[in-house]
């Protein structure tokens, strides 16, 4: 290759190993060679157009199970906390996706172009801290379909949180019981829009560091901005350890915050959009 061909390739490796880019100025004597991935179970490179999956790609495969459910059309995944689900500069939870997911089995990959395939996206979204359970579609009809579903609120989501303090309940006369399992309600609108969350305490420990915590398991009814994390903190006066926008700002606060945030999305279930089969996903409470 001539030094004007070679200098627009995007992967080449240079006679010293390192890796070079479109401005990359290449001298008499380099040696170069274009990097290519061997063939997988995974979306091809003529789809991803990369080579390497992200840097935080091990972060992702260091989680417990980092592929919860999988089949043609969607997938539900366990988001680390501290990783965006769409982000930016291949930072994200989307650019990881086609290296830990199958494309759809009806469908020939292989061969087609990066504008020809559609790869993995979420369906919706978790807070950068918050981790856990994530649903993927695999296609436009799928993304289309589960959309609807989270829209209508046909998809049951549940949290577990640690908390500061031991909370109360606001109205022990408002409770529901689901599953045999009495839950308290908050029933409290943010940014002026109705939301309600249901909650029980699963376990209440003391300890020296950061004195009483609970942990507890939330049901949301409604989807509003951070509705959780606002509901325990303005509602129960028990913000989640590691919050660093609703915690109060605290020392002990302040000292926790180094630890992440304490708030999993530990369970997904639905009515399966395409092939109507129920959909189960958890991940056990501690």
């Amino acid at each position: 290759s001539s030094t004007s061909e070679g200098s627009i390739l995007d992967s080449i490796t240079s006679n010293v190993g390192a890796v070079a880019d479109s401005s990359t100025t290449l001298h008499d004597g380099d040696v170069i060679a274009i990097r290519s991935r061997l063939d997988n179970d995974f979306y091809p490179q003529s789809c991803t157009k990369y080579v390497h999956p992200p840097r935080n790609f091990q972060d992702f495969l260091a989680v417990k199970d980092p592929v919860l459910f999988e089949d043609d059309h969607i997938a539900i995944v366990n988001k680390p906390g501290g990783l965006d689900c769409i982000g930016e500069k291949r930072s994200d939870l989307q650019s990881i996706l086609p290296f830990v997911l199958r494309p759809p089995c009806n469908i020939v990959q292989k061969n087609k172009s990066s504008s020809q395939c559609y790869l993995p996206r979420p369906v919706h979204r978790l807070d950068r801290k918050t981790s856990g359970c994530v649903m993927v579609a695999k296609s436009k009809n799928a993304m289309r379909q589960f959309s609807h579903l989270f829209a209508s609120r046909q998809v049951q989501k549940s949290y577990c949180a640690v908390t500061f303090g031991i909370p109360t309940p606001l109205d022990k006369n408002n409770s529901e019981t689901l599953d045999g399992k009495e839950y308290n309600v908050i029933n409290y609108p943010i940014d002026g829009k109705d939301a309600v969350t249901l909650w029980r305490i699963v376990q209440t420990v003391t300890t020296k560091e950061y004195g009483k915590l609970s942990l507890l398991h939330c049901l949301p009814k409604t989807g509003r901005n951070h509705q959780i994390r606002r509901h325990l903190s303005y509602c129960l006066d028990a913000p989640i350890v590691g919050d660093n926008k609703y915690d109060g700002g605290g020392h002990l606060a302040k000292e926790t915050r180094k630890l992440g945030l304490f708030l999993c999305s530990n369970r997904i279930e639905c009515v399966h959009a395409i092939d109507k089969s129920n959909v189960s996903v958890e991940i056990p409470l501690p």
